[in-house]
């Protein structure tokens, strides 16, 4: 008995020792670079440098055992300088000819307009536990094809980076603005052979929390910068975010005009004289999946460049610059007031913002569509927290429609006996489903504390009223209303008895956007208590005749 006490005492400080490591980071980026280069001759060269150490098996076996790059061939050199694996013991296994795979990028697939990208699968080999990864890459871009060097990097990555290190270079002679978002660092300066350069060093970089999407997506991006834990590099070589978006603007066309009158007559048909109508049939054309498919590839992907109105009516998808651009094109054929929304990641100086800081666009109507909800409106929900323009830089503000807004359902459920759960006889189990809207915040909420803020996709006023119609002879056991609230909101639910069953209503409120380590508590509170299983479940029992 003392021997097993011995081995139990062991295996506990054995797992006080390895569980921190192992939760404090799954690898580690001992380096990593990132350069943007303009030429002289207007061509654009982007270099990415990394050396990563694995500590895990998930980091060997899905997290990092690829590196993907996407790059338009048409336009773009990629080149690979470096790419092997520096095992533990100090053996190097490059990276053979055959584990560089190249394939269609995902987010083109069923979009033969965009099937030119091309999405390079570096598959990293030799990989075990304290394998250190090397790749060194470069993508270089034709003079003309990139409008201006314009840049928005977010410097954190899920595992911690013990020294990062951003570069900007250009001829002399250039002008460039830039700047580092949520983070005090300045950069050394150089001039050399008629070139430029301003260095950033960053030491020991904290890794991303894994609730936020991928620091690729814009919305991720975002969201991090926003709420003041992501540090960003914004640089762009335009003369003003307005100049950029006239850049921008021009790419914005309705295209053959037969083909856009066409498809509206066929959408208003019977209707012409009705805006709001037309309006709704508009958006409904724009909402269903079944006719528009979407297609993932985003502007900067694009190279900022957009198929005209008509084609994507032609191809039957677009993305999602482009559908926008068809609303609009559509509304304005109709005769109705229609603008595109530029929501876009908001500088500190405005004259630092570029092309690349864009989150998303929105097609900004007069007329309120009913119960659809419109390209774009996920991150517009952010609008406080970005700047919101025409296309020509003025100032909008979105339609309220647009935000987050009050949602209500009302539905009934008729139980059926024979398919009720029966833990014992006479008695049965109802569970009620759990809506969408608040699940998205679930990842938001995983732990009791936060370590830095974090921002909400949206905010929440959600009442779900469920008419729960039960067998004959069964009613529902006896239960208390319950309801939380405090600075961040409210979660509320109430059962009514009612002639056939009950209704019961619940209710989440999430008020504050920003959660913050101090008022983060608040958030976690409510969402617990949404949470929990038996306030969505119902006990039923046979009534004693």
């Amino acid at each position: 008995m003392k021997t097993l006490s011995i081995y139990i005492g062991i295996i506990g400080m054995l797992l006080l020792a390895v569980l921190p490591a192992k939760a404090a980071s799954e690898a580690e980026f001992r380096k990593l670079s990132k350069t943007y280069t303009l030429r002289a001759d207007g061509s654009q060269e982007v270099r990415v440098q990394k050396e990563l150490t694995l500590f895990t098996h998930a980091a060997m076996n899905s997290l990092y055992g690829e590196t993907f790059i996407v790059y338009d061939p048409d336009f773009q050199k990629l080149e690979i300088h470096e790419s092997y694996t520096r095992q533990k013991d100090g053996t190097v296994i490059k990276t053979p000819a055959n584990a560089l795979v190249e394939v269609l990028p995902s987010t083109a697939a069923n979009a033969p307009a965009y099937n030119r990208l091309k999405e390079m699968v570096v598959v990293h080999t030799g990989l075990e536990l304290g394998a250190t990864i090397v790749l060194d890459y470069s993508i270089v871009s034709k003079a003309g094809y990139l409008p201006a060097l314009d840049v928005c990097c977010p410097v954190k990555e899920l595992s911690p980076i013990k020294e990062y290190t951003f570069q900007l270079n250009m001829p002399a002679d250039k002008t460039i603005h830039y700047e580092l978002l949520n983070a005090s660092a300045q950069p050394a300066t150089a001039q050399k052979d008629g070139m430029k350069s301003f260095t950033w060093t960053l030491k020991d970089v904290q890794p991303r929390p894994y609730a936020y999407p991928s620091a690729r997506g814009s919305m991720g991006q975002v969201q991090m910068a926003a709420s003041g834990m992501m540090p960003v590099f914004i640089a762009s070589t335009w003369a003003n975010y307005d100049e950029a978006l006239r850049s921008l603007k021009a790419q914005f066309q309705a295209g053959d005009p037969a083909v856009v009158n066409a498809k509206l007559a066929e959408l208003t048909q019977g209707i012409k004289d009705n805006p709001q109508a037309v309006r709704n049939a508009i958006a409904s054309y724009m909402t269903e999946m079944y006719r528009l498919g979407r297609c993932g590839v985003s502007l900067q992907e694009a190279g900022y460049r957009l198929r005209p109105a008509s084609e994507v009516i032609r191809s039957a998808y677009g993305t999602q610059a482009e559908l926008v651009n068809l609303d609009v094109a559509l509304q304005q054929a109709a005769g109705l007031e229609a603008e595109v929304a530029v929501c876009a990641l908001h500088p500190l100086q405005a004259a630092d913002q570029g092309l690349s800081t864009i989150v998303s666009l929105v097609a900004q109507s007069k007329m309120m569509p009913e119960k659809v909800a419109l390209t774009g409106t996920d991150e517009a929900g952010l609008q406080s927290f970005m700047t919101v323009t025409d296309l020509e830089g003025k100032s909008l503000k979105l339609a309220d429609y647009l935000g987050a807004k009050k949602s209500q359902q009302t539905d009934t459920l008729k139980v059926d006996e024979t398919k009720m759960q029966q833990p014992a006889e006479g008695w049965g189990i109802v569970t009620l489903s759990d809506p969408t809207p608040v699940r998205t915040l679930y990842t938001y909420a995983a732990n009791t504390t936060i370590p830095e803020n974090i921002l909400l996709p949206n905010t929440v006023d959600c009442t779900l009223e469920t008419v729960v119609c039960l067998p004959e002879g069964m009613k529902m056991a006896p239960r208390a209303d319950k309801e939380l609230s405090n600075a961040c909101g409210k979660v509320a639910f109430s059962y009514q008895p009612t002639k056939d069953g009950v209704k019961v209503t619940r209710t989440l409120k999430i008020d504050c956007q920003l959660q913050t380590p101090s008022n983060y508590k608040e958030l976690y509170a409510l969402l617990a208590e949404w949470k929990d299983a038996n306030n969505h479940t119902l006990v039923v029992k046979k009534v004693s005749e």
